[in-house]
């Protein structure tokens, strides 16, 4: 009742005549959130088929790509799995002459996985390209998504078993070493090629922080969309920013205690805010993972859409989206803080949060990013450039594409075209050649 009674004076509450401008004073419906899935909805308009909800392995498979599932347990207990394509379709070795490929080591974003990067057909699915340019890959799947719902105690059910109390805290300090110690373990090899998108640039920007050791054996960290710095973020996250500093703790009620999920009165408002006119018949607003980062008409592949919206969002904590909302009202690049000493010694060793430097990294660097990018805007990016020290030179890609935005990366009809040509250019480059030895040589 109290927290109904903050939200009504807040006009979070539909009809609510003290608002003015937390939801345009908008009579909002439940039918706006009940639209048709995406699959339909494209069908009925003509566009497509509708595409499958099918496992990775499985779509790696019907690919025509051989596929591998190695599971691992961290430290502190998660059960992750991950996905390797051990090579393409015609460069595979003989097997009485094998040779080390060079890892590529792919790390999803927010409420992503492993069939974010096979989605697509090969010629556009960054897992197959990679493969077929000769590279061993291996998708990661961080802790509570739909590969790495799992604990050795925990129920992920129960949203106050302790299975969702965590962050990207805990997947920099855990799950990221753990499973690029498993890519290492399985092929002998001593280092790897590393890619992030989005959530995936974040924890590897922290990683240095718990792991120094498992960060010297990258050559090159290539960020799609480098997360770190959010004071100028834009659309959903800095409004639910804005609600966390007023709301405190009674906003993870309206987020979902434990998993992220939405409550019809939050995602009402949500649409009415930030829905727009022409977002194929806002039926993109039924999937929040589209509302916190954009839509890009022009580069979205229509016939991937279904797709996309059958496997995104794939699962995520509260507390992870909150983190990002913390950095905004801080500013810094930081630790959750989980609003009280006690529990930030629990989780951090410190009773405030720590913060993350990013002149500590020591992995040589390479960045893309877009000007469209809601979650990454251009002054946060000159800041990640400005205190990194590790950029190799010629590897700082602004995509040459006006309107690119925070999911081009990932499924941008011509994602190939504007960031993997560069992308492999700059990994033969560190295959070729021990790019850490050029950073460290130059002190960069």
């Amino acid at each position: 009742m109290m927290l109904l009674l903050v939200l009504f004076s807040l006009g979070l509450v539909s009809g609510s005549p003290w608002s003015k401008g937390w939801c345009d004073n908008k009579q909002l419906s439940h039918d706006m959130v009940s639209v048709p899935r995406m699959d339909q909805l494209l069908l009925k308009q003509g566009l497509v088929e509708p595409r499958h909800n099918l496992p990775t392995p499985e779509m790696v498979a019907r690919a025509g790509y051989p596929v591998e599932t190695h599971v691992l347990t961290t430290e502190d207990g998660y059960i992750l799995t991950m996905h390797r394509i051990p090579y393409g379709k015609t460069n595979h070795e003989d097997p009485s002459h094998p040779f080390p490929r060079s890892i590529v080591f792919l790390a999803p974003g927010l409420m992503c996985s492993s069939a974010d990067w096979v989605m697509a057909i090969p010629e556009k699915g960054l897992g197959f390209i990679l493969a077929d340019a000769g590279y061993d890959v291996w998708m990661a799947n961080f802790r509570g998504n739909t590969y790495s719902r799992n604990h050795i105690t925990l129920d992920p059910d129960h949203q106050r078993s302790g299975f969702w109390d965590f962050t990207w805290d805990e997947m920099a300090h855990y799950d990221l070493p753990a499973m690029i110690e498993k890519a290492l373990e399985v092929t002998g090899l001593e280092d790897l090629l590393y890619v992030g998108h989005s959530m995936g640039s974040t924890t590897m920007s922290a990683l240095v922080h718990y792991r120094p050791d498992i960060a010297s054996k990258i050559r090159l960290a290539n960020h799609l969309s480098p997360t770190t710095y959010m004071s100028h973020a834009e659309g959903v996250l800095p409004w639910i920013a804005t609600l966390d500093k007023i709301l405190g703790t009674l906003l993870l009620d309206l987020l979902g205690v434990g998993e992220f999920l939405p409550s019809n009165l939050l995602m009402d408002c949500i649409i009415s805010l930030f829905c727009h006119e022409g977002w194929i018949t806002n039926g993109l607003c039924s999937n929040i993972l589209f509302i916190l980062v954009g839509f890009d008409e022009q580069q979205m592949n229509m016939t991937l859409l279904p797709t996309i919206m059958h496997h995104t969002p794939a699962g995520a904590s509260s507390r992870t989206l909150l983190h990002y909302a913390q950095e905004i009202n801080s500013g810094n690049f930081q630790g959750y803080d989980w609003g009280s000493d006690k529990k930030n010694i629990e989780h951090h060793g410190t009773a405030t949060p720590p913060i993350y430097s990013l002149s500590d990294v020591i992995t040589p660097t390479a960045i893309h990013w877009g000007d469209n990018d809601y979650l990454t805007g251009s002054k946060d990016i000159i800041k990640f450039i400005m205190e990194s020290h590790t950029i190799m030179p010629g590897m700082n890609h602004e995509v040459e594409y006006a309107i690119w935005n925070h999911l081009d990366f990932l499924w941008g009809i011509d994602a190939n075209i504007y960031v993997y040509d560069k992308l492999l250019v700059d990994l033969e480059t560190c295959t070729k050649e021990d790019c850490r030895t050029i950073i460290h040589s130059n002190n960069y």
